[in-house]
């Protein structure tokens, strides 16, 4: 009988040691809502390991049925937490949470995940994908949101500084329109009522032709003083909040309040 039961609980202590490295290894894809087909969450897991591999941050995906009336911010933080997501000793993530039911959403970051999202792209990431979320492109978002932490992630690692409002190469277009293509406009109406303007002047040849017949005689030079003219430059004040940086909790945890993506009507 003592052999049994000492047989029995060698066999307990062996099933939960296995347990713990397949605890430990969780997907980066968490479909535990069966959203997607098993081919199109192996596309999605792949696409994630590739977009994190290199970079030391995990990007997740997970999609839950509901929060059950918690927060979502909060759901998805004890859903990290629990499960030990994040890559390497600063659990280094950033998790991206659809809630298919309640229809909420959020994005979480934490250890380096805060570093290399910032609050200015978390706002750009989920602006592009909610609406996804609201026609029913559940796929579509999924990839996207990976896409665009691949991207973050590589800008991260070319310049060595998170995409911000102060850095993004979206923005930059806006930039030479205001220095060359506006200035340029203007230039040219002006240029353009000052030669209409001159259409009723005949041209000269040569010198003569603005000399009067008798000569120019000069008997009097004098130099009067009429006035002095001032220019001055407008020096703005530097804007120092240029960059949005990245916002935390007290716990860590940075990313989005989250919100719920409603139905298109059609």
């Amino acid at each position: 009988m003592k052999k049994k039961l000492f047989s029995l609980l060698t066999a307990l202590v062996l099933c939960l040691l296995c347990a713990v490295p397949a605890f430990a290894e969780m997907p980066l894809v968490m479909d535990t809502y069966e959203l997607f087909k098993p081919e199109a969450t192996a596309e999605l897991e792949q696409k994630a390991q590739d977009a994190s591999a290199g970079h030391g941050v995990n990007v997740y995906l997970l999609t839950v049925a509901d929060i059950g009336g918690q927060n979502v911010r909060e759901f998805a933080k004890d859903w990290y937490r629990n499960y030990d997501l994040g890559y390497g000793e600063g659990k280094s993530g950033i998790l991206f949470l659809i809630a298919l039911d309640s229809r909420d959403y959020v994005t979480i970051t934490y250890g380096g995940g805060v570093t290399a999202f910032t609050d200015y792209r978390i706002a750009q990431i989920e602006d592009k994908i909610v609406p996804m979320l609201s026609d029913g492109s559940y796929y579509k978002a999924s990839d996207t949101y990976i896409e665009m932490c691949a991207d973050t992630l590589d800008f991260y690692a070319d310049k060595g500084a998170p995409l911000d409002s102060g850095n993004d190469p979206a923005k930059g277009w806006i930039k030479w329109v205001f220095v060359f293509v506006i200035p340029l406009a203007v230039a040219s109406i002006v240029c353009g009522i000052f030669y209409a303007q001159m259409k009723t002047a005949n041209e000269q040849t040569h010198a003569n032709a603005y000399m009067p017949a008798e000569g120019l005689a000069l008997s009097v030079v004098e130099d009067t003083y009429t006035h002095t003219t001032e220019t001055e430059t407008y020096d703005p004040v530097k804007d120092n909040s240029s960059s949005s940086g990245s916002s935390t909790d007290s716990d860590g945890f940075g990313g989005s309040s989250g919100g719920k993506f409603s139905e298109y009507p059609f």
